[in-house]
C-alpha cells in the first residue's frame, strides 16, 4: 500500500488508490480520516535518551499519551523517531542506554493496544547528534531493545544524508545499500530521493518525489520488494505525486 502526507483531497487520493498516514499532534481534516492508513508519533521537543530525568519523563508521557490518541485508527504499527539526542552543540545530552530503556517501557506499553513500534533511521546533522543516524547503530536497535513488538521505519531521504558524509560515489552508495541488509526488520517505510551524485543529500533531508533524483534504481527496486507500508513523504504538487506513484508501480 502507497500513502501519502495529509495534504491531498479525498477525491484524488481515491482516484489514485491511495491512503494517508496521520502525524499525531497535527491538524487532519475530517475528509481524510477514514483513508488514514498509519500513524506518525511525535517527536518535535522530545528526548527519550535525556540525561535530565525529567526531560526523559516527560517525553516518554508526550509519547504515551499519542500512542494512545493513534490507537484510535486501524493500524497495527506506528512510526517513531528514535527521540534520541545525544548531543547538541557538542555538549552531551543522552545516554544511549537510557534511550534503550526508553523503549523498552514504551513497547511494553504499545502492547496494550497490540501495536508494533517501527523506529526511524535520523537525519545526519552537523550540531546535533542524534542516535540511529547511521545503518548499524539504528539496525541494532531491535535487538538491544529486546521486545517483539520493535521495527524499524526507513526512511530514504535520512539514510541518504548520512550516506553523502564520504568523499566517494560509490563509498556513498555502499553505505547507502547497508541500510537494506536486514529487510526483515523493516515494517514501515518513507519513500523520498534524494541527490547522491554531488552530495547535496549531506546534512540535507532532500525528500523529492522518487524518480526526481539519482539515487540507483536498484536501490528503489529494493525498496519496492519490502513487505511494509510505504508513505510517499513530500510537499509537492498533485501531477507531481502522479509521477512519483507511476514511477513506483512501473518497478513492480
Amino acid at each position: 500500500m502507497l500513502l501519502t502526507k495529509p495534504i491531498f483531497s479525498a477525491g484524488f487520493l481515491l482516484e489514485h488508490e491511495l491512503g494517508v498516514e496521520a502525524h499525531i499532534g497535527r491538524p487532519l481534516p475530517d475528509e481524510l480520516i477514514p483513508l488514514v492508513r498509519g500513524v506518525h508519533l511525535p517527536y518535535s521537543g522530545l528526548n527519550l535518551a535525556a540525561i535530565d530525568l525529567e526531560r526523559r519523563n516527560f517525553s516518554l508521557a508526550a509519547v504515551k499519551k499519542a500512542l494512545t490518541e493513534g490507537a484510535e485508527f486501524p493500524v497495527d504499527r506506528m512510526v517513531i523517531h528514535t527521540i534520541g539526542i545525544e548531543s547538541e552543540n557538542g555538549i552531551r545530552v543522552g545516554d544511549y542506554e537510557l534511550l534503550i530503556k526508553s523503549f523498552r517501557e514504551l513497547a511494553e506499553f504499545a502492547e496494550r493496544f497490540r501495536i508494533i513500534l517501527c523506529i526511524e533511521n535520523q537525519v545526519l546533522r552537523q550540531n546535533t547528534r542524534r542516535f540511529g543516524d547511521n545503518a548499524p547503530e539504528w539496525l541494532a536497535l531491535p535487538e538491544d531493545i529486546g521486545r517483539e513488538n520493535v521495527m524499524l521505519t526507513l526512511d530514504s531521504s535520512h539514510a541518504s544524508s548520512s550516506a553523502a558524509i564520504y568523499d566517494d560515489h560509490e563509498e556513498r552508495i555502499r553505505k547507502l545499500n547497508e541500510f537494506l541488509i536486514r529487510p526483515e526488520l523493516i515494517g514501515r517505510v518513507h519513500w523520498s530521493d534524494a541527490r547522491l551524485k554531488n552530495q547535496e543529500a549531506l546534512y540535507n533531508d532532500m525528500h523529492m518525489v522518487p524518480g526526481s533524483g539519482d539515487l540507483p534504481l536498484e536501490f528503489h527496486r529494493a525498496i519496492s520488494r519490502l513487505n511494509a507500508v510505504k508513505l510517499l513523504e513530500q510537499k509537492c504538487t498533485e501531477a507531481e505525486m502522479i509521477e512519483g506513484v507511476k514511477f513506483i508501480r512501473s518497478l513492480q
